[in-house]
């Protein structure tokens, strides 16, 4: 056996390890795609997260497609597989890729680890990170070293820029940098093969943005909700997370980012295709992280994580060669890199987040035993579709799955909200402080508040249930109570 191919197998059994830490860990937001995935299989309905009505909440349409022949295999714990195993590939995809451009085995190892530090916990809880990450690396097969997409490249073209976007909509971001390359060469037959294929997700979420009224709810109220949250802010668009800044440093993140910007700036009279790929990539992913602004998770950077590493290699391989105490610069990286994993693998599984606490089955249950058959039912945390009745609607209360809120969110006007909509009930919780739109609305006045029973902006709500928050994992807005809400003789939707 190769050696290249011989040291994939200590990747493997780490990454089999760090699978079998997570298998009892599970997060909200990657629960989220349960519904998506159980309507599919069970009844043949695509992208319904409320039965029978259509949701653009699933952020990867392509992720519901992978984990739904598991889910019809093993169930719900089909989603920890399919994670699983798209993680463990798209590492060692990682490893087989820089040895494919040149690195020694030892020196694969760099993108390898920037791939899973991405990847690895997001991917083992369920998020669709590690497709990212493949269709970052997919995309430097366009664009082969000193070499021009022809012939059979351009399928694959037109292929990339098809599925890309359908991981996540950002990664459109690849197609356009593929674009501006293809437009500098006056490769012209070759963009319209790009365009031909972005039709694809065009059409797509062009009919989600018709049909429901948002492209991807998930993506415009998750984007508002990062924004929100940022500590720093330059000028109207400028945003930045201090979190999310002290992880790029602690995890090596930031040296893989110098040496990368030191390799495009000293040779950029000589970029190839691929250069001038990899750089746009990178500039435009960058400028959308301060737009974004994400908060405390690299799975963001996944498809831009191998690009980064290779360009860091060359220049950490040319910072070694002219000084030797240079060469541990690789290792010091690598090391961060492991030890940010496992201590986050750590961190999860004593946090406690198993599945009937990140889904609150206790909360579905004490409303699916009260709640009138059609019920409205506004919360935060929606993984809770999952317990509920299938006859009850679960209404987003920041819009991930369903975007209601949406026109409502920069202006903060909850009242108006729930006026509209007119949710019969609402599970409560400490989201209520902690996100800014809603720590002035009437819903922290009725939290502040003692009594069973308030009446606030012409709405009466009537507490039905309580629970203690310290009961819950650190870090999870779960249920605290549950109110019914009355709007005089109005009835529901």
């Amino acid at each position: 056996m190769p050696a290249g191919w011989t040291a994939t197998v200590p990747i493997v059994l780490w990454l089999v390890g760090l699978s079998y830490l997570y298998l009892p860990v599970w997060h909200g937001d990657a629960a989220i795609y349960l519904p998506y995935v159980r309507a599919l299989v069970e009844e043949g309905r695509w992208m319904n997260f409320n039965p029978g009505e259509l949701s653009s909440g699933a952020t990867s349409p392509l992720w519901v497609v992978w984990v739904a022949p598991w889910w019809a295999i093993v169930g719900v714990h089909g989603l920890k597989i399919a994670g699983g195993i798209a993680t463990i590939v798209a590492v060692v995809a990682a490893f087989i890729w820089a040895q494919h451009r040149g690195a020694r085995p030892e020196e694969a190892l760099l993108p390898a680890l920037a791939v899973a530090y991405c990847v690895a916990p997001a991917g083992f809880l369920g998020y669709e990170t590690p497709l990212a990450a493949l269709g970052g690396m997919a995309w430097t097969y366009v664009f082969p070293p000193g070499s021009h997409p022809e012939g059979g490249r351009k399928w694959l073209l037109a292929l990339l820029s098809a599925v890309t976007p359908l991981i996540r909509p950002e990664m459109g971001l690849l197609v356009v940098a593929a674009g501006a390359v293809l437009l500098l060469q006056r490769r012209w037959r070759a963009f319209f093969c790009l365009l031909a294929g972005a039709a694809v997700p065009i059409a797509y979420y062009g009919a989600m943005q018709v049909l429901t009224g948002n492209f991807s709810a998930s993506s415009y109220c998750r984007s508002f909700a990062l924004r929100e949250m940022a500590e720093f802010r330059i000028g109207a668009f400028v945003h930045l997370s201090g979190s999310f800044l002290l992880e790029f440093i602690r995890s090596g993140f930031v040296l893989i980012a110098a040496a990368a910007s030191g390799a495009l700036l000293r040779s950029w009279r000589r970029w190839d295709a691929e250069q001038w790929f990899s750089g746009l990539a990178v500039l435009l992913y960058l400028l959308f992280f301060v737009v974004v602004a994400p908060l405390n998770s690299a799975r963001y950077m996944a498809p831009i994580a191998p690009l980064l590493a290779s360009l860091a290699l060359r220049e950490m391989q040319r910072w070694g060669m002219h000084r030797r105490s240079m060469q541990i610069v690789p290792t010091i990286v690598i090391v961060l890199l492991v030890a940010n994993v496992l201590l986050k693998a750590w961190d999860d599984r004593r946090r406690g987040y198993d599945f009937a606490v990140v889904t609150e089955r206790p909360c579905a249950e004490f409303l699916n035993a009260l709640a009138e058959p059609g019920a409205w039912v506004l919360a935060y945390e929606v993984q809770i579709r999952f317990w509920l009745r299938p006859d009850l609607r679960v209404l987003s209360l920041d819009g991930v799955t369903d975007g209601k809120i949406a026109p409502y969110l920069k202006t903060a006007d909850v009242t108006s909200f729930l006026w509209r909509w007119r949710p019969r009930y609402w599970v409560a919780n400490e989201a209520v402080w902690r996100r800014p739109f809603l720590r002035q609305s009437l819903l922290a006045e009725v939290l502040q508040r003692t009594e069973p029973v308030v009446v606030v902006g012409g709405i009466r709500f009537e507490r039905l249930g309580q629970w203690a928050a310290e009961r819950l994992p650190r870090g999870f807005y779960g249920c605290t109570a549950v109110y019914r809400l009355h709007y005089g003789a109005e009835t529901l939707p």
